[in-house]
C-alpha cells in the first residue's frame, strides 16, 4: 500500500509557522488518537491536515472547538501555539512515506525540530514523534 494525497498540499514550504492545533479522541483515561486532526497555520492561513486508510488530507479550514455529548468518548483540542522549535520558526520540508501498516507525514523545521505524524492505518489512529 502507497499513500494517497487528497486535495492540495498549501504552499507553506519556506514559511513561518503561526500556529498548530491538535484534535484528540480519548476514551475514558485513554487518549486512543492523539493527532486525530492536526491544523498548521501559517501567515494568517490555517490548514487542516488528517488521515484515512491510506490517505493523507489537506484542506483550508481554522481549528474550532469540538462539541461533544458524552463523557465517556470525546474529542479535544490543544492548543500548541507555543511548541518550541515548531512556532516562529520556517517548515523547511514535508516528507510523505507509505506501506501496508503506515502511512507518515514528517514536517522538518528550521530550528531542526521534527514533526513526524504516523497514521496506523487499519487501526484507524495517529500517533505524533518530535
Amino acid at each position: 500500500m502507497e499513500y494517497h494525497l487528497n486535495g492540495n498540499q498549501p504552499e507553506i514550504i519556506g514559511k513561518k509557522c503561526c500556529g498548530l492545533c491538535l484534535i484528540q479522541h480519548q476514551e475514558g483515561n485513554s487518549v486512543t488518537d492523539p493527532a486525530n486532526t492536526i491544523y498548521f497555520k501559517f501567515g494568517s492561513i490555517w490548514s487542516k491536515l488528517y488521515f484515512d486508510g491510506s490517505t493523507i488530507f489537506w484542506r483550508r479550514e481554522s481549528p474550532s472547538e469540538p462539541v461533544n455529548d458524552n463523557i465517556g468518548t470525546c474529542l479535544v483540542l490543544l492548543n500548541f501555539s507555543e511548541l518550541n522549535g515548531v512556532n516562529g520558526y520556517l517548515l523547511e520540508e514535508i516528507e510523505y512515506f507509505g506501506n501496508d501498516e503506515i502511512i507518515t507525514a514528517k514536517f522538518n523545521f528550521s530550528s531542526g525540530k521534527i514533526l513526524e505524524f504516523v497514521h496506523h492505518c487499519y487501526k484507524d489512529f495517529t500517533t505524533i514523534n518530535s
